[in-house]
């Protein structure tokens, strides 16, 4: 592991760069992404670069606070795809930029940088080429074709795919479109550490959520969506309630038709006093929410990287994931917490083992974790990113 990003005198003689990074959204309604982006993008301003955030939120939208950063709104995109003011946008201003990060695929900004930066831009797939999205018929088909027609060129124009994990390169393989000959870059990913006060935090969050007063629960914090696998937690807590064992799960993240399916789901099995489901928690209740609880659930079937989770091991707090969150061997390594496969049987069995741990084992657990975090997922102690764009630079 490297020194500190800001004592590293390779990156303090750099000379700035400018780099823009382009995404559809930073509303965290859609994902980890926004946040990974966020915080990368800070760790880059302490190392040197100079970083602009292109966005298709509306003009208004203030989804990141900083001041070292400076956002771009551009106003929403055409029929939720297309947006010309992005292209004439990078047309007029493109010459002021170093490099170009396009974060996502399958969107028109991928073509927009295929037409106007040729070899000058990078592409974060985060997590879009996942084989699970391959397992939906019709919508494999429709990527199939878009990715003959046109992902792929615009793919093989760019500099590179960016990689979370050596997981996610391995599954590209397996995955439902042809990826040889895309030039793949594993860079890994993280957070900044978010500093709170962590009295003041829990006080904001039981006062919202008395119910949750002297009560252990598990946490689960993110999008509704069916690569979640959340009617896994659903059937283990059906289960567990079958054999007299009740926990406690606060389900927390924004509106979606799925979110109802499986509060509808919750209510058929008589679960009302066991999952409390709840919108996105944002700010000092997210973090009061992650310090209020024992772990982190997220039993999903195909996750690029976990932003929660990590946000979870940042609080020092363990993780019960499946093997199909791609930082799960790092999880195991460091003993953070407990890996199944993503099926009810196994899980079941990963939550059995928590609950029948002493506190003593689980504050070994909590020390796990964040030293997990720190040695993994800290951008303040590593960001590979930095070094791909430096590397770039003494070409």
């Amino acid at each position: 592991m490297s020194a500190s990003i800001d004592e590293d005198p390779l990156l303090l003689k750099m000379k700035k760069k400018k780099l823009l990074r382009i995404i559809s959204s930073l509303n965290p309604r859609y994902g980890g992404a926004s946040k990974g982006v966020a915080d990368s993008s800070v760790a880059l301003t302490k190392q040197g670069f100079i970083v602009d955030i292109l966005t298709t939120d509306n003009f208004s939208d203030n989804f990141l606070k900083s001041k070292k950063i400076n956002v771009i709104n551009l106003g929403p995109k055409i029929f939720g795809y297309f947006s010309l003011k992005t292209f004439f946008w990078l047309k007029k201003n493109k010459d002021k930029y170093d490099h170009f990060i396009v974060e996502g695929i399958w969107e028109f900004n991928t073509l927009i940088a295929r037409l106007l930066i040729k070899d000058k831009f990078y592409v974060y797939t985060h997590g879009q080429l996942d084989p699970f999205f391959g397992t939906q018929f019709l919508k494999k088909i429709k990527k199939q074709i878009y990715w003959f027609l046109i992902e792929k060129r615009n793919l093989m124009a760019a500099k590179s795919l960016l990689l979370t994990t050596a997981k996610e390169k391995k599954l590209l393989r397996k995955t439902f479109v042809n990826t040889e000959g895309i030039k793949k870059t594993i860079v890994g990913y993280g957070i900044l550490k978010e500093n709170f006060d962590k009295k003041k935090v829990l006080n904001k969050f039981y006062s919202k959520f008395s119910y949750f007063k002297n009560k252990k629960f598990f946490l689960y914090l993110g999008r509704f969506h069916e690569n979640k696998g959340i009617e896994i937690l659903l059937e283990n807590v059906k289960l567990l309630k079958e054999q007299k064992i009740d926990i406690n799960i606060l389900m927390a993240g924004p509106a979606s038709n799925l979110k109802s399916k499986l509060i509808e789901r919750s209510k058929k099995y008589n679960l009302q006093k066991n999952i409390y489901w709840t919108g996105m928690l944002l700010g000092d209740l997210k973090w009061g929410a992650l310090s209020a609880s024992e772990a982190m659930v997220l039993s999903s079937h195909g996750e690029n990287f976990g932003v929660a989770v990590v946000e979870s091991l940042s609080c020092g707090k363990p993780v019960l994931i499946s093997n199909k969150v791609n930082i799960y061997d790092k999880v195991k390594k460091y003993k953070a917490g407990f890996v199944s496969h993503n099926s009810t049987k196994s899980f079941l069995l990963i939550l059995k083992l928590f609950l029948n741990l002493g506190q003593k084992n689980k504050n070994i657990l909590s020390i796990n974790a964040y030293k997990c975090f720190q040695k993994n997922f800290n951008l303040m102690r590593d960001n590979n990113l930095s070094k791909i764009i430096r590397q770039d630079n003494e070409k």
